[in-house]
Parts: structure tokens; sequence; C-alpha cells
């Protein structure tokens, strides 16, 4: 199994550069609790294997030791086969702390997740997959990797994924206790 060492790492330091939100980058220094998920989805252990994006290359080595999850207020099962996340800081993270939360969204090719909204104020670093976004009744916008997009406290957003599988990271701070729920 592969260290998270490298990962969590490489996530200190692209959060040292590019964000603006204070104290993310340090709790990814912190030492990080070994864990395995062996029930990863087929899709995602194989979606970022040919990505050259440095943040996508760590997450395929990674892979067999992140706990993927899924958000349990969904129920489309279609979703849910091509949806997951792995927190990675926070109160369920392989670094507990309690006052954020922050970890990886991943969608297969194709996917439409919905609009939807929570009360913790958050932000996306897209890692890899041209994909397109959307916040309240903005229209769709073109987002390619390196894009930072922020959403507000209980403000509706959805994204989509295109030919390419979808890695973001997400970094929530706020209400963190709250999952997202799908807006009507």
């Amino acid at each position: 199994m592969a260290s998270l060492t490298p990962l969590f790492a490489a996530i200190a330091d692209h959060l040292e550069r590019h964000e603006a939100w204070p104290g993310f980058g340090p709790v990814f220094r912190k030492p990080v609790t070994e864990g395995s998920d062996p029930s990863v989805k087929g899709w995602l252990a194989t979606a970022f294997a040919s990505s050259r994006e440095p943040l996508a290359m760590r997450t395929h080595e990674a892979m067999a030791s992140l706990r993927w999850r899924q958000n349990p207020t969904y129920r489309d099962a279609s979703f849910l086969a091509r949806y997951a996340y792995c927190e990675l800081v926070g109160p369920k993270g392989h670094v507990h702390v309690d006052h954020v939360s922050a970890g990886l969204l991943a969608l297969a090719p194709g996917t439409h997740y919905l609009s939807h909204a929570h009360p913790a104020d958050e932000v996306y670093h897209l890692l890899s997959g041209a994909s397109e976004w959307q916040r309240g009744d903005e229209p769709w916008t073109h987002r390619v990797p390196g894009a930072r997009i922020e959403h507000p406290s209980n403000v509706p957003h959805a994204m989509r994924a295109r030919a390419e599988p979808l890695l973001a990271l997400y970094l929530w701070r706020g209400a963190i206790a709250e999952p997202a729920r799908l807006s009507s």
C-alpha cells in the first residue's frame, strides 16, 4: 500500500502557493493516519492513471490508501456509481481536525453533479479534467485544471465532467458538519 504522505505534502505545497484561505496548507503537514478502502470503484482506480497533472498523479499513486465515500443524502444509484469523495482532513479524514474539511471530489467522464448546496463555504481547485461549472442562476462556465472555484455558504452550484474524469481538491470552512443536499 502506498503512503499518503507524498500526496499530502503535494497538496500542502499546492495550497501554500495557490490558496487565499489561510490555514489549509498547514493541516496537510500534520501526521497522516494511513487507511485503505478495498472497495474503490473500477473507474476511480483507473481514472487518473494517464494524467500528467502532479496532484492527479499523486492521487493515483495513493488510490488504494484513500477512503472514498458518498454523500448519505444522495439516492440516485446511477449518479452514485459515477461519483465519490475522499475527506483527507477533517472530522472523518486521514488527518483529524474539527474546524475545517478538505478532500478530493471525483466524477466519472460525462457525469452531471446536479445543483446542490451546503452551509459550509467551499473552494475547489480543479486538478484534472476540463469541466463545466454553474453557480446559482449564472450560465455554465468552462473550467480547466488549475482553476479555483469558490461557492459561498448555501449558494446552489453544479458541475459536469466532460470527456475526462474530474478530480478536484475541495476546501470547506464554517458549518462543515452539514452535508450537501441536492436542490429541488
